[in-house]
């Protein structure tokens, strides 16, 4: 379990105290790695984080999810343990440990009681160094993911926002999913985990973020000797993510059996311009006005006033290169034509005419959230190392509420209308095939797909 500090305390040290991140964070080099150290010594608790500048793009064609495997096989044994004594020693020191893989980059990280850090990172560094990726726990893993994919029929909701990722994204590159598709994944063998996780050690660009105490830097020598890792200069150059003509606006619908409900998701790909020049505050502004909680508009008009859903949620998210925005629900069959019409009324309302209390509420919603986002140093860290990546100045970390309080409503709207305008979205939803009839019917332009073409 992750141990949680308040960031009420973090950001009144950052306006009492000096600068917290002066006070607390230092960077080191450990034999050619950087290290960013945030010290914190408030409990006997440590978080490892190895951020490396590669991700999913690194996976060669029709090999998609080499690099998701090939993290999840790091503890499936060694010339000198197996997967069983691996797991056993992590779980002995109490240590939670886990990866996550993204198009542009991947992290790695660990945490436990400072007690007990050498011998953790110890057999980390030892499982980098010398993963043989048996065959027989590639065979049950590989047989796992694919029964999981195949199972997504039974999950709407899951299957809908991957189809809608692979749509939205289609055209760019980034299209398939970190995990790999189902193609893809009986590809993936012993000697190609080994072969790439030979290329991420020697030949990919990495940073180390610690937080703990001092005694959290007896570390370097273990991180030097055991993970041996050396300087890699030179970093990932990402692809230019531009737009992809889509043609005339219509609605994908992906059929699915036993389908009482309709999912439907609406949303677009950010290309590599805009997020260079983009507004984050007001980008997070935008998301949180329309889909942040009980508050906001699409939740307001299609819970509270219409009954239509329990749910609704907007997002815009991005990485260094591209970015996505989008909107999530779902609703009853016989209602999905009322639902398109009304998440659009919400769209044109929020682009034409913002009411000053719902602006104000939103915007002490956001501050809030961004707040309890960052409750505790972990997810700190974490802030911490995505900035790097984005190539963000940390000031604008605690500058959040006061960027967020010079946003005006006209601002608002035109990001509203630039980003989620209704003609410049694809438009998926999922559900019974009966709906293709309706939704031709409300004048709607429909492409039939099957639901397995993104398995």
């Amino acid at each position: 379990m992750r141990v949680w500090l308040s960031v009420f305390i973090l950001l009144s040290n950052f306006a009492h105290a000096g600068n917290y991140l002066d006070d607390n964070l230092k960077r080191m080099d450990w034999g050619g790695v950087e290290v960013i150290w945030l010290e914190d010594d408030s409990l006997p608790t440590y978080e490892v984080s190895i951020y490396f500048d590669e991700g999913a793009l690194a996976d060669k064609p029709q090999m998609f999810g080499t690099t998701e495997a090939m993290f999840d096989g790091l503890s499936f044994g060694t010339h000198r343990y197996t997967q069983r004594q691996i797991v056993e020693a992590l779980e002995f020191y109490g240590a939670n440990y886990g990866s996550q893989v993204t198009h542009e980059f991947s992290t790695f990280h660990v945490g436990g009681l400072v007690k007990d850090i050498l011998p953790t990172m110890k057999m980390v560094c030892h499982m980098f160094d010398d993963a043989t990726f048996p065959k027989k726990e590639i065979k049950q893993a590989r047989k796992r993911a694919i029964t999981s994919l195949k199972g997504m029929v039974t999950n709407h909701s899951q299957l809908a926002s991957r189809v809608f990722r692979y749509e939205t994204l289609k055209g760019t590159g980034l299209e398939h999913p970190t995990g790999g598709t189902i193609k893809s994944i009986k590809k993936i063998g012993t000697l190609n985990l080994k072969k790439h996780l030979q290329h991420f050690n020697s030949s990919v660009y990495k940073r180390i973020y610690i937080k703990g105490p001092k005694e959290i830097l007896a570390l370097k020598q273990i991180m030097i000797n055991d993970c041996k890792w050396k300087k890699v200069a030179k970093r990932k150059v990402l692809p230019v993510v531009k737009r992809v003509p889509r043609g005339d606006n219509h609605i994908i619908f992906v059929p699915v059996p036993n389908a009482n409900q309709a999912q439907v998701r609406i949303g677009r790909t950010m290309t590599t311009a805009e997020v260079k020049k983009s507004n984050k505050e007001l980008e997070a502004f935008a998301a949180n006005f329309l889909g942040g909680g009980f508050t906001s508009r699409l939740i307001q008009k299609l819970r509270v006033e219409r009954g239509l859903t329990y749910s609704a949620g907007a997002y815009l998210s991005e990485q260094r290169n591209y970015g996505r925005s989008g909107i999530s629900s779902f609703t009853k069959s016989e209602t999905i034509v009322e639902l398109l019409n009304s998440m659009k009324e919400v769209i044109d309302e929020g682009s034409s005419q913002i009411k000053k209390e719902n602006f104000e509420i939103s915007k002490k919603n956001l501050k809030g959230n961004y707040l309890l986002g960052l409750e505790s140093t972990s997810d700190f860290l974490q802030n911490l190392l995505y900035f790097d990546h984005i190539k963000r100045d940390y000031e604008e970390i605690y500058e959040f509420s006061e960027h967020v309080d010079k946003i005006k409503p006209e601002q608002l709207q035109n990001l509203i209308k630039d980003i989620y305008g209704w003609d410049k979205q694809v438009i998926l939803v999922l559900g019974n095939k009966k709906l293709v009839k309706t939704l031709k019917k409300a004048g709607y332009k429909v492409s039939v797909k099957n639901y397995r073409d993104y398995l």
